[in-house]
């Protein structure tokens, strides 16, 4: 039993029922909604340290929400590609995030949050400003996204191991 391209294509254009597709919009808002309730912490952070979000980073941290406006997209238009891509979501913004805050950003451009929460809660200097604390809201804010993901997967993996039954079944 190997990889059928064809039969994954006509898959991933399969049409979801309205109860399938309210079930991954579900999941997709589990992720979304703790993507947003983490941002936000970065504003309270921000306004804790008197620290000003520099627009580029603004702009930036729009890229995480990629992925939930086209899982979005899909799931209104009933598509079942949208259970894979609500999968992926999940994992892939729970480990940067996880990456980011716990150990260090691959990259420079997160301002105050190239430092993990563990420096930032010691202090540290950046670009001459002191920045200091990491409180419970900030590490429960952290862990929320995988631990919303983590059901989220399993629901929008459930929703597509259903659609593929129901497709083999028709053929």
């Amino acid at each position: 039993m190997g990889f059928d391209l064809k039969k994954e294509a006509k898959f991933l254009s399969t049409r979801m029922d309205d109860k399938t597709a309210a079930s991954v919009g579900l999941a997709n808002m589990m992720v979304l909604g703790a993507t947003l309730a983490h941002d936000g912490d970065h504003f309270y952070q921000a306004f804790r340290w008197k620290y000003k979000i520099p627009l580029q980073l603004l702009a930036i941290n729009l890229a995480v929400y990629v992925m939930p406006a086209i899982s979005t997209f899909l799931t209104k238009n009933k598509r079942a590609s949208a259970t894979w891509l609500v999968m992926a979501e999940g994992i892939i913004t729970s480990a940067a995030f996880l990456k980011v805050h716990l150990w260090k950003p691959t990259t420079d451009v997160w301002g105050a949050w190239n430092y993990n929460y563990f420096k930032l809660n010691k202090g540290v200097m950046h670009e001459g400003q002191w920045l200091q604390g990491i409180n419970w809201i900030d590490w429960a804010l952290l862990f929320i996204l995988p631990v919303m993901s983590t059901p989220a997967f399993i629901l929008a993996n459930k929703n597509r191991k259903e659609l593929e039954a129901q497709a083999a079944e028709e053929e």
